[in-house]
């Protein structure tokens, strides 16, 4: 059987997105056998999803892991590789497997055999840039993520049990601090939905720790769901929440791709057109200094989107 690599390492967002094109390189190449390379942070989402029917792992170490990952691919002697990471070092991966193999290769790299290119003045958003990539080998795409395999009808959480209630994500990545709104202002949003009788759900890890106890601080009435919403639960809640509220993070591509009303606070840092969800049921707001979003404004937009 002849064998397809998809390489995608990250990050969440984009691995959100990725399931758009993986799903339809799947149903394209029926008579293959698709393999991802990813990192070992996302294996278990992808072996949950049956997008694939192999994972090997990269976590895009040092030379050793490159020359080791490098000849695995070779001697897998792989029909096409599709890279939907498109990153400097999978570019250099592509440089090494042209040199050594004849592998065909789909990629935004110069390198590529079937190389998709865009303007860098009129960039793509990430669903759109990896659709018209895989378009090139005659693929068909949906545009849309690929995620009904999170469904579980028989998901229940007690708290939330005939409740109204509203998805607070305040997370953020250390490294995009200046994407991270104040957690005393998601607080403030909490106090405002418990006032017309909507219950504010805190989701997030350890990481946001510091953030959902000064939240939980200010207003004690939230349902704290950290380190109990993995993604299968994030995309549960999303299901059946009046709406969310997020800073611009991985989660947020989950949420609003259940379909789910979405509202971003968000600083000039954040693309709208390239890197945050897409859709009819996302909205935002936008200011050069996420600081300088007031609570109030945010209270007045959740007002007129979601009608409460």
């Amino acid at each position: 059987m002849s064998k397809i690599l998809i390489i995608k390492h990250g990050s969440l967002g984009d691995i959100i997105s990725s399931t758009s094109v993986m799903y339809d390189i799947k149903k394209h190449f029926i008579d293959h056998k698709i393999i991802l390379l990813t990192s070992t942070k996302y294996k278990n989402f992808f072996d949950k999803s049956n997008l694939m029917d192999e994972i090997l792992i990269d976590n895009r170490k040092g030379l050793l892991s490159v020359f080791l990952i490098l000849k695995k691919i070779i001697n897998y002697k792989f029909e096409i590789i599709i890279d939907l990471q498109n990153s400097q070092r999978t570019s250099l991966y592509i440089f090494f497997i042209r040199l050594f193999s004849k592998i065909k290769i789909n990629a935004t790299s110069k390198y590529a055999n079937y190389r998709y290119t865009y303007s860098s003045n009129n960039m793509p958003s990430v669903i759109d840039g990896l659709s018209s990539q895989v378009e090139i080998l005659g693929v068909k795409t949906s545009r849309k993520p690929h995620l009904n395999w999170l469904q579980n009808d028989n998901f229940k959480i007690k708290e939330i049990n005939k409740k109204n209630y509203f998805l607070i994500n305040p997370g953020c990545s250390k490294k995009n601090n200046q994407k991270k709104w104040s957690a005393k202002n998601y607080a403030k949003i909490c106090t405002y939905l418990i006032s017309v009788n909507i219950l504010p759900v805190i989701i997030g890890s350890n990481e946001d720790l510091e953030s959902i106890n000064i939240i939980q601080k200010e207003e004690n009435q939230i349902l704290n769901l950290i380190n109990n919403s993995p993604l299968d639960v994030v995309y549960q809640l999303s299901k059946n929440a009046v709406g969310a509220l997020s800073n611009d993070t991985g989660p947020a591509h989950l949420i609003a791709a259940s379909g789910c009303l979405t509202y971003l606070i968000l600083s000039d840092f954040s693309n709208t057109k390239t890197v945050i969800p897409q859709g009819n049921n996302v909205s935002f707001i936008q200011k050069k200094n996420i600081e300088d979003i007031l609570p109030d404004d945010v209270i007045e937009g959740i007002k007129q989107i979601f009608r409460i």
